[in-house]
């Protein structure tokens, strides 16, 4: 086996293994069983389990980031931009809900430079929801508004997907479109 594909197996194992038992409950030995490897290639591959934790975070949260490039890229509407995004994380949480809690809640608590990682990742995507809404604005699609504060609110709303597939497991597609309408219409009267 490769070195690269026994890394992504080390991954991805850890990755289970964080979603289900989280962070701290995790031992090497746990990655090391689940992952079929030796401690000796574990630890050839990863200094520690935070490193390994940060690894995994920035595969995980780059396979999303990657799929807003090719929305983005995309000859489609502003509208119909924003609704794939939001269609994207509501599809990651419907998937992964545990996984998504162990990166964003015990990532906050583990490190600083998992904070740190986890901030660099929101203000990428920052950048690239905030250039749709510029868009948007150019093309008289959206409200000329604080674009700041318009980014962090679309980004805001999907951060409720989580609890709303596992709480009252909506449909993808209600949500995203019950989304999508709140933000682009508000809910004044």
């Amino acid at each position: 086996m490769e070195k690269n594909e026994t890394k992504t197996e080390i991954v991805e194992a850890a990755m289970n293994l964080f979603a289900s038992n989280g962070y701290y409950e995790t031992t090497m030995s746990d990655i090391v069983e689940a992952s079929d490897t030796s401690k000796g290639t574990l630890y050839y591959h990863f200094e520690n389990k935070l490193e390994l934790f940060e690894t995994m975070i920035n595969d995980v949260i780059g396979r999303i980031y990657e799929q807003y490039l090719e929305i983005v890229s995309l000859d489609i509407g502003v509208k119909e931009k924003l609704r794939r995004m939001l269609a994207v994380h509501a599809e990651f949480y419907k998937e992964n809900y545990e996984l998504a809690y162990t990166i964003f809640m015990e990532g906050q608590k583990i490190d600083i430079d998992c904070k740190q990682e986890l901030w660099k990742w929101k203000d990428k995507f920052n950048k690239i929801v905030g250039d749709v809404i510029v868009e948007g604005i150019d093309k008289g699609v959206l409200k000329k508004r604080d674009v700041r504060l318009m980014t962090h609110s679309f980004l805001g709303l999907t951060n409720s997907f989580g609890p709303a597939m596992i709480e009252d497991d909506f449909e993808v597609d209600l949500l995203v479109d019950y989304t999508l309408e709140l933000f682009l219409e508000g809910v004044g009267a």
